[in-house]
């Protein structure tokens, strides 16, 4: 209705979803629009915290994008925990994911199902 017989460019589409929800989504928009980046992320570090984990992911690509971090415990189990875009809002170049568990982490995998790591490599971190 608020277009109706107008003539929108891609900035009301912006500005009509930064409305509905109710916050702003530059961040996200910014570099899904107008930036040359591209989908690379890479495990920076894991350190144990009292009450489980701190992941820390590195985006080289400069690409908010969705990603699976993939724990390995001690036991054989595995749980993946999947995080949004939405964790890159405070700061594009790197973020920490907290993992609450009691259990000892063999190995640590970012898998981003199907978005596509330009580096594959740097997405692991295995325990010493």
């Amino acid at each position: 209705a608020d277009w109706h017989g107008k003539h929108p460019l891609p900035w009301d589409m912006f500005n009509s979803f930064d409305a509905s929800a109710g916050r702003d989504l530059n961040w996200f928009f910014k570099s899904w629009y107008f930036d040359n980046g591209y989908i690379d992320l890479a495990l920076d570090g894991v350190a144990q915290t009292s009450g489980g984990y701190n992941v820390t992911i590195k985006n080289v690509g400069g690409f908010v994008a969705p990603v699976n971090v993939v724990m390995e415990y001690s036991d054989g189990s595995t749980e993946t925990l999947h995080q949004t875009p939405a964790i890159w809002a405070a700061d594009q170049k790197r973020t920490t994911v907290k993992v609450n568990t009691s259990k000892t982490v063999r190995s640590v995998t970012l898998d981003g199902g199907i978005w596509m790591d330009a580096n594959t490599a740097d997405n692991k971190w295995q325990a010493q």
